[in-house]
């Protein structure tokens, strides 16, 4: 008798064991799969619909790690409905850890080329724009993409 007392004939693989396919252990794995498989296709369906479902969703936000860069999940919670999934995208939760990744390299992109902007900006200033813009940014803790404007008041002209 061979393994697991079904009669079956089998053999080792390097993949682990490969069972024959018109076997009855195979057939009634074949049942219970629902995507396609080495015992075939699926045999029961997914759902009312017989697709995925959409709800409930897993929602993330989501850092950076300060130490090693791996993106670190800050928060998650779970869409129970469309209505719950709307009102957690405008918290600035994200539908998945790969979309709320590559929504944190997106926004890191975005403040990089903004910095790079500024410190192209700050070559052509004068040193009394630059003394500005350095008082502006120790004002501010973390990185300024952009110095407030200081309204210059233009020369009126006595008449």
């Amino acid at each position: 008798m061979a393994f697991g007392g079904h009669g079956d004939k089998h053999e080792s693989a390097p993949g682990g064991i490969q069972w024959n396919r018109a076997s009855p252990y195979a057939r009634e794995m074949a049942k219970w799969e629902m995507d396609s498989h080495e015992f075939g296709p699926p045999g029961r369906p997914r759902g009312s619909h017989g697709g995925a479902q959409p709800y409930p969703a897993m929602f993330y936000k989501v850092k950076r790690s300060t130490t090693g860069g791996r993106v670190e999940v800050t928060e998650q919670q779970t869409a129970e409905s469309e209505a719950d999934a709307r009102n957690l995208l405008s918290r600035g939760f994200y539908n998945g850890l790969a979309e709320a990744a590559a929504a944190l390299a997106e926004t890191e992109q975005t403040a990089a080329v903004l910095a790079a902007n500024r410190n192209s900006n700050d070559r052509n200033m004068s040193d009394k724009a630059k003394a500005e813009s350095q008082a502006a940014e120790d004002a501010h803790d973390g990185h300024l993409a952009m110095v407030p404007e200081t309204p210059v008041l233009k020369r009126q002209i006595k008449s």
